[in-house]
């Protein structure tokens, strides 16, 4: 006779509690034929730049309810040539392609947009810039800050070059002074009275990485990744002074500010952070997004995210529709050959109208969904969903739980399952096991030859 076992599920949810409602509502979103993973938005009048891979797409937004394509450039030879973030004039967009160089790209031809001219030394790494008139404000991570002469788009011109920075990610420039995201560095401000000749007029650290700033008023709000928001008083430039911070749940990659609402779009969601005092920051919204929130622009109380598959529109205030608030994953733990485990997860509700849960399915049947699976969650309610695991042998068991429901703009979610853990598995302290590895140079590297060393291993990406 089997055993059954009653196991807690590991659910890894937000560090803070889903409000009742989450004062994020989806608007309209455009879902791009090709492949993309996209990486920024900037805003000019009615239309959004969506700059990520695959070059440069411009996005109508005549009617934000349905924002469509209006014209794509694309890089010719390698259309995976990833444009990181961008600056925009209307007639203009300046693209970081990082290795692959500064492009200037001319959209007057909206639906065709011509690439004019690649600009950069060998080497040099571009990410993001800003316009100020005729002069374009060009990060260059390790090699400091460029100003480049645009007035002839076709052949961009170096005026001068800022060193002495530390890793430049993003800048905004307001009255000849360019407030640098300095990575490590924290916020740089560079005098450039004369754009011959720059020079740095402070320097501030900050609490995290700093990788994007924009400007409010005497504050700078300045991104720093998993440390969240800091919030530095720059009306004396001379000596900024941090002045309030705020820890968001995940990474903060990018952030604008319309009215006193900070917009972060912080990887797993979108968080809207109220700095009206900007000594007490205070959460106002958050929207988990379906895909990974890269980059925003935020303007007219609209949101409009790079979720790096898709092109999204949200607005704060209260919610209309009913919003899906699924856990992340599901873990049942150890659970022996031959037993039976179920576990509970709470399906919860943070929009503003009912929220319909048509269909959860498993795709392995030794994953069980057990009935109902279909129901009705209130505003601001929750709703207990039961998964039954039949563990028929030893060995690692995963699969997905497709959760379909009358969410707007997650209308199907997939829940990762798993249950009796990989045996394979290394938790935190164990000791590694011996391997080998060739180096780009084809040098074998044996973990032994490394002991009483520090060894970073990084498996994809890093930030």
């Amino acid at each position: 006779m089997r055993r059954s076992l009653a196991l807690a599920a590991a659910c890894l949810m937000a560090s803070v509690p889903a409000p009742a409602d989450d004062m994020v509502e989806d608007v309209g979103e455009y879902f791009p034929t090709f492949f993309a993973e996209m990486q920024d938005v900037e805003l000019d009048a009615d239309k959004a730049y969506v700059f990520g891979v695959g070059g440069l797409a411009i996005i109508g937004l005549q009617d934000p309810t349905e924002p469509f394509m209006i014209g794509r450039y694309v890089p010719p030879g390698d259309p995976y040539v990833r444009f990181y973030r961008g600056a925009v004039d209307g007639d203009f967009a300046y693209g970081g392609a990082r290795e692959d160089g500064l492009m200037v790209i001319d959209t007057t031809p909206a639906t065709q947009p011509i690439r004019l001219a690649v600009h950069g030394e060998p080497g040099m790494s571009y990410e993001g810039c800003a316009l100020a008139g005729d002069l374009l404000f060009a990060c260059r991570h390790a090699d400091g800050l460029e100003i480049i002469d645009v007035t002839g788009p076709q052949v961009p011109q170096t005026v001068s070059e800022v060193t002495g920075l530390v890793n430049s990610w993003d800048v905004v420039v307001r009255d000849d002074l360019a407030y640098v995201a300095d990575g490590l560095g924290g916020l740089a401000i560079v005098d450039a009275t004369d754009p011959a000749a720059p020079f740095v007029l402070a320097t501030h650290p900050t609490a995290g990485v700093a990788v994007d700033v924009v400007l409010h008023g005497d504050i700078a709000v300045v991104a720093m990744g998993s440390a969240g928001l800091e919030l530095v008083d720059v009306g004396d430039p001379a000596q900024p002074a941090t002045v309030g911070t705020y820890d968001t749940t995940g990474l903060a990659i990018t952030v604008d500010v319309d009215e006193d609402l900070a917009h972060v779009a912080d990887w797993d969601d979108i968080e809207v952070i109220n700095i009206a005092d900007p000594a007490a920051p205070v959460l106002v919204g958050r929207e988990n997004t379906p895909v990974r929130a890269m980059g925003l622009a935020a303007g007219d109380g609209l949101v409009h995210l790079a979720d790096w598959s898709r092109y999204r529109i949200y607005r704060h205030g209260p919610s209309s529709k009913g919003d899906i608030e699924p856990p992340l994953v599901l873990e049942f733990g150890d659970v022996p050959a031959g037993a039976v485990a179920d576990s509970t997860v709470t399906i919860a509700n943070t929009g503003g109208a009912p929220l319909t849960v048509t269909e959860v399915l498993s795709f392995d049947a030794r994953f069980e969904v057990l009935p109902p699976a279909s129901f009705v969650v209130p505003p601001g309610g929750e709703h207990p969903l039961t998964i039954r695991y039949h563990n028929d042998e030893p060995g690692y068991d995963v699969t997905v739980l497709r959760i379909d429901s009358d969410d707007t703009d997650e209308p199907r979610h997939l829940l990762p399952v798993t249950g009796e853990p990989d045996p394979n598995d290394l938790n935190l302290g164990d000791p590694a096991p011996p391997f080998s590895l060739y180096d780009m140079d084809g040098v074998l590297h044996r973990l032994g030859q490394y002991r009483g060393r520090v060894v970073v291993l990084a498996f994809f990406a890093n930030w």
